[in-house]
């Protein structure tokens, strides 16, 4: 039988919801592709090479097999690099740009493969782009409300996901409601508890399923304030399996933990926007007390595109620290444009509508 939720979330703002969550993967790959680009923009490479480069600020993907003349397994693939397999043999590459495999059989410059681009959109109303965005509530507006946290983003693998929220200082409890087509469960904890593991009791998520995720604040036995409805969809089993498939491919070419996640799983995980799994993975690693700037960087840019913008300062502080220390000046750049976005996000400029007559 089909439980009634105790607090229904308007269907006018779970429509809303969708439609927003739904725009912030491409947009926000746009504009984080296109600045990383002009920030490491090199006048010294030449568009065509035999012989790889040694190292690079921004490589754009990783050879993932034998056959290359040049390029050894695991070696990562800059701007200008030419791919060149020997005779008879094709050649197996992760590009970054769009988290895909490709199988390169003729010499090309990898760059100028239409199968290595980012994919096209306009740009839209994003955590990393937050000008475009007509209705954005201010931090005034929001801190009397609790934020949804985790699940963070849009998509996810996990069918049993943490779920987590800030706290709110009125709060005497807080309801957690997770609903979707024939499907509705709520748990109420106490105000010292804002991370909920997934209850063992309840019924786990489906394989191609969106479903709704809320938290309201309560004061003794009245609701006070709820959180925006999250919308996540978990993705399809066979989408699970080809990228079950990939992250495979990817651990068993032995790379360091950190360079893995940082360019070939955040590739492949960013590719199907899977910002729970990336941020989940990155997070681990961040945990173990990394001193690598890009992590944290990294950390707070996905942090930022899931709407998360407190948690992304703390990790661009971070980042900054370690830059500084370390003097790596390319990392500064990327961090201090983060810190910019950032900055817009908490104060953004007011309009003065004009009086009506």
């Amino acid at each position: 039988m089909k439980t009634e939720a105790k607090y229904q979330v308007p269907c006018k703002e779970y429509d809303a919801a969708l439609k927003h969550r739904a725009s912030i993967r491409y947009g926000f790959q746009i504009i984080l592709i296109a600045s990383t680009l002009f920030l490491n923009w090199s006048s010294g490479w030449k568009q065509e090479q035999a012989i790889a480069k040694e190292s690079c600020v921004q490589p754009i993907g990783r050879i993932y097999s034998p056959g290359d003349s040049y390029l050894p397994v695991g070696k990562q693939i800059c701007r200008g690099d030419r791919i060149k397999p020997v005779n008879g043999r094709t050649v197996t590459a992760l590009c970054y740009l769009n988290g895909k495999f490709l199988h390169i059989k003729q010499s090309i410059i990898f760059d100028t493969l239409e199968m290595c681009a980012p994919p096209s959109a306009a740009i839209v109303c994003t955590g990393r782009n937050p000008s475009r965005c007509n209705n954005a509530k201010s931090p005034d507006e929001l801190q009397n409300s609790p934020t949804l946290i985790s699940p963070y983003g849009s998509s996810m693998l996990s069918t049993r996901p943490q779920i987590s929220w800030t706290a709110v200082q009125l709060a005497t409890s807080y309801t957690v409601i997770v609903s979707g087509y024939e499907f509705y469960w709520e748990k109420t904890v106490d105000n010292n508890i804002t991370t909920l593991p997934y209850p063992e009791e309840q019924k786990e998520l489906s394989f191609n399923n969106t479903y709704k995720f809320t938290v309201i604040a309560n004061k003794g036995e009245e609701p006070i304030s709820s959180s925006e409805t999250l919308v996540v969809s978990v993705l399809s089993e066979e989408e699970q399996n080809a990228i079950a498939q990939q992250v495979k491919q990817i651990n068993e070419l032995g790379l360091p933990l950190e360079e893995a996640a940082i360019w070939d799983l955040d590739a492949v995980y960013m590719s199907k926007n899977l910002l729970n799994e990336t941020i989940e993975t990155l997070k681990v690693l961040v945990s173990r007390g990394s001193q690598n700037p890009t992590l944290y960087r990294v950390l707070a840019d996905r942090y930022l595109e899931a709407w998360l913008p407190n948690e992304a300062l703390r990790e661009y502080k971070k980042a900054e620290q370690l830059a500084i220390s370390s003097g790596n000046s390319d990392e500064l750049a990327h961090v201090q444009e983060g810190l910019k976005i950032i900055e817009f996000h908490n104060h953004p400029p007011t309009s003065t509508k004009p009086a009506q007559k």
